[in-house]
């Protein structure tokens, strides 16, 4: 049975089941007539065409109704959903992995995007910035936010350009940036030091009343229902016949180099500095 849902998944309009202007691929992707149009007629999710959706009424919409709510655009995916991953855990060990997300919000009407280090404290994602910076203030003040961190694997390499791909694991956030009950900004900041370089801020000392009043602390809490997980491993997949050129797929890993020290740096190489070092080998 066709699957009838209840708006574009691009501009979220309403397509009731007994609307003429709606636009589906071969996947059931929907969209509205107008997104079609600056769509070129072609699916963004799998490349397929669109075409209209046949109308379903009278009695066999009594008997079939449609799926009135779609899944959830922040808990499932519409394309691909094998690939999603829902153990918290994972999560958790995917964050504490890398260093950089990308903080996305809308002021104004227009999109704003910053990429940022980050730390974590349990089920919190804590980020920090100047208090003059003009995202976090902005989202301080209430705004939604989505944050996103991505690690690309590997180069998957198939037999044509169409088919290939990459090993990764991306996660998003959505939700909104709080201030962390009976956390002060000075701990808010030793906790996602001590993330990005374990073992640092113990050899520097903590930081000046200056510094913390010049630094936002937030966090955006991880809930069961605000968060997507999205994974991709393992070589290119079958092709349909006999294949003359390699394939594969190339590894990619962060790794750290010798350390560089200032030309005013006093003192040997520091624990955390070779600690990280070692954890993050060259191959």
């Amino acid at each position: 049975m066709l699957e009838l849902r209840s708006e574009c998944e691009r501009c979220h309009v309403a397509l009731p089941p007994e609307s003429p202007g709606a636009l589906v691929c071969s996947f059931e992707c929907t969209f509205c007539l107008s997104c079609g149009d600056e769509l070129k007629g072609v699916c963004p999710n799998c490349g397929g065409d669109l075409q209209s959706r046949p109308t379903r009424v009278g009695d066999a919409l009594r008997r079939h109704p449609p799926l009135h709510e779609r899944p959830s655009r922040t808990t499932q995916f519409t394309r691909k959903p094998e690939r999603q991953n829902s153990d918290r855990e994972e999560l958790y060990a995917f964050l504490d992995s890398q260093l950089v997300g990308t903080l996305a919000s809308v002021v104004d009407g227009e999109p704003w995007v910053v990429p940022m280090l980050f730390g974590r404290d349990g089920d919190h994602i804590l980020l920090h910035g100047s208090t003059g910076a003009g995202l976090l203030r902005h989202t301080a003040a209430g705004a939604p936010v989505a944050f996103s961190v991505t690690a690309i694997d590997g180069l998957v390499v198939a037999e044509s350009t169409f088919d290939s791909s990459a090993n990764y694991r991306s996660a998003v956030i959505r939700g909104r940036l709080v201030a962390l009950e009976g956390v002060t900004e000075a701990e808010a900041l030793e906790t996602i030091s001590e993330r990005l370089l374990p073992g640092r801020p113990g050899e520097v000392g903590r930081s000046t009343r200056k510094e913390v009043a010049a630094t936002l602390a937030l966090a955006l809490e991880v809930t069961d229902d605000n968060w997507l997980m999205k994974t991709r491993a393992g070589a290119p997949g079958d092709p349909d016949g006999e294949v003359s050129v390699w394939c594969g797929v190339i590894p990619l890993a962060m790794t750290a180099g010798a350390p560089l020290a200032a030309s005013w740096a006093g003192g040997p190489v520091p624990t955390s500095v070779t600690a990280f070092v070692a954890a993050h080998p060259a191959p």
